[in-house]
């Protein structure tokens, strides 16, 4: 996976990514066919999205936090699969902060997220800022949750970095929600599907420069969010010849489950699953 202005989140269903794999002809191991537990989304009697608000404040309660796809890594190795063209998936860690952006539009919720190679926090290699706002009755996907997509400004990303926080950092609509660093056309509208969120962009797919190659790259992202998981499925192919650029070649979803603040697999520390 290399770096590039799309967005990053999705959570396809385990049954889709387990047939994909299945097309592989690889046998997976048990222990990955664990799927998230639904049931916890939004689970707090009156919190059931009915109306605007519970939908984005359900939202933004599980949309905050450390997402992390250790196990999903760990079976990809007992499978024999290696990341890129050997049909696994890098180590991918998520971190999800809230912030304020001063001068925003009333109603509207800001958020910085992080993300890190190898569960190693000082290997980070991308980072955003998201905007969200609620939408009663988009013409497209009804009452949702739009969240817009954002570059981060080079000094706010290197205090973040320095400081490890996002608390009182200083951002401002008119500096950090400016049209120059907004992702176009990236804007993820999630809907609430009973079980989870579901995110979707409003076409299949958008058409992104490379920050590496310079070459046209089409970009598709499907994203699905649980109280206890994040599955991303972010992959691009090259616009003119059709090659796989990044993601995961069989296109199945970066695995991410919810973990601790101090879940740093790079550091020693056990995944939560060692720990059970």
């Amino acid at each position: 996976m290399q770096q590039h202005p799309a967005l990053v989140l999705a959570i396809l269903s385990l049954a889709a990514g387990a047939a994909s794999y299945a097309a592989t002809g690889v046998k997976l191991p048990m222990h990955a066919a664990r799927a998230p537990a639904a049931a916890m989304v939004l689970a707090e009697p009156g919190t059931t999205p009915r109306s605007a608000q519970p939908l984005l404040e359900g939202f933004l309660k599980h949309f905050d936090g450390h997402f992390d796809n250790h196990e999903q890594v760990a079976t990809n190795e007992e499978a024999g699969l290696t990341p890129r063209h050997g049909g696994g998936h890098e180590h991918i860690h998520c971190v999800v902060r809230p912030v304020t952006v001063l001068g925003a539009d009333a109603g509207s919720a800001h958020a910085i997220a992080t993300y890190y190679f190898n569960g190693d926090p000082s290997s980070v290699f991308r980072e955003r800022l998201y905007t969200f706002e609620m939408l009663q009755a988009d013409k497209q996907f009804g009452a949702c949750v739009r969240m817009s997509i954002y570059k981060l400004r080079d000094s706010v990303s290197a205090r973040v970095l320095a400081d490890g926080d996002v608390e009182d950092i200083g951002l401002s609509a008119a500096c950090d929600l400016s049209d120059e660093l907004h992702v176009p056309e990236a804007d993820v509208f999630w809907r609430w599907a009973g079980e989870r969120f579901e995110g979707h962009m409003r076409t299949e797919g958008i058409t992104i420069v490379s920050e590496r190659s310079g070459r046209e790259i089409i970009v598709r992202d499907d994203v699905q969010l649980w109280a206890d998981a994040l599955w991303v499925n972010d992959r691009g192919h090259d616009a003119e010849t059709g090659d796989y650029v990044y993601g995961n070649v069989h296109g199945i979803p970066y695995k991410m489950s919810r973990v601790p603040a101090d879940h740093w697999s790079a550091t020693g520390r056990p995944a939560p699953s060692d720990s059970e």
